[in-house]
């Protein structure tokens, strides 16, 4: 298995590439970025971090892709504190193009997982500039929302992380949807009073921006890394696991035409199956939200890059 990670030698890039390492989920991994000397030094460190195992891993160019199963981009501008990531569309479009092109030129037939922001229309614009755009094979990460989301309603119920399920839908964003009805300790459904509901919606999608408030020049390298390490194994094992991504729809909750968060099935080649729960009514109403404030930022890439046929 050969997977390629662009911009790695960022926050994002670098972790991921380290914990797909560490985990033994590649043969090689080719690290692509062009602060060559900070690659360069990822590159050696991770090196001998598993030079235990039989993983190659070296840094590259675009023409080194050839033959990779995954490519994982989390190349992109840098994220100055904004007040919303759809304020990078323009910039890391363009980036986003320039990348499609080499990756639709050396190993055309990958999947392709998206970790740059706004993830949702650049999940959406790199399926539009795709020769046969099979959606299955691209898949927008979003699955930090997810995580934040498990991680409030475990600290709010005074329970375990590991035994507490709850998963994100809609905008990798500002107008993301929490679904309490997914929400799972042990197994089992809980009751959760509309207080606690209310100060978790205020808290899960601003944890983010507390990290960017720091002023570290750094984001959520970590949590993507397990995540993206997540959704690399699953393809790569064909594990069929259920995994909260922007996908492209073409029907499923009533949407065409756009990338948003949703459960997905997860195994060799992408997304195999879009899952359609059943919302309750104010997830409904959260979810026709989510789809209209994403729907200029899609329409700003078919302008840009093509309308889905």
């Amino acid at each position: 298995m050969k997977i390629t990670v662009i911009g790695a030698a960022g926050c994002i890039g670098s972790a991921a590439a380290f914990y797909i390492a560490a985990n033994g989920l590649a043969n090689e991994i080719i690290m692509i970025d062009p602060q060559e000397n900070l690659l360069l030094h990822h590159a050696m460190d991770l090196g001998t971090a598993v030079s235990d195992q039989d993983t190659i891993i070296r840094t590259g160019n675009f023409s080194d892709m050839t033959g990779t199963d995954i490519v994982i981009n989390a190349a992109g501008a840098h994220q100055a504190l904004i007040a919303s990531r759809m304020e990078m569309l323009p910039k890391n479009l363009t980036i986003v193009q320039d990348i499609a092109r080499e990756i639709f030129q050396y190993c055309p037939e990958a999947v392709m997982i998206t970790a740059t922001n706004p993830v949702d229309p650049l999940n959406y614009a790199t399926y539009l500039l795709s020769p046969g755009r099979d959606r299955s094979r691209f898949i927008g990460y979003s699955r930090n929302d997810s995580a934040r989301f498990r991680m409030m309603v475990a600290q709010a119920l005074g329970v375990r992380n590991s035994r507490t399920e709850g998963t994100v839908i809609g905008e990798h964003g500002a107008s993301q949807v929490l679904l309490f009805s997914s929400v799972r300790v042990n197994k089992k459904r809980v009751s959760i009073g509309d207080d606690i509901k209310q100060e978790i919606r205020k808290k899960v999608p601003n944890i983010l921006r507390s990290y960017e408030e720091l002023k570290t020049g750094r984001t959520a390298g970590w949590t993507s890394a397990i995540g993206l390490a997540a959704v690399a194994r699953a393809i790569i094992r064909n594990t069929g696991d259920v995994i909260p991504c922007s996908a492209v729809l073409s029907g499923e909750y009533g949407c065409q035409g756009l990338s948003m968060g949703v459960p997905a099935v997860i195994g060799q080649g992408g997304i195999h199956e879009i899952l359609e729960w059943d919302l309750a009514p104010d997830e409904q109403e959260g979810l026709k939200g989510t789809i209209n404030a994403l729907q200029p930022a899609m329409k700003y890439v078919e302008e840009h890059v093509g309308k889905a046929s």
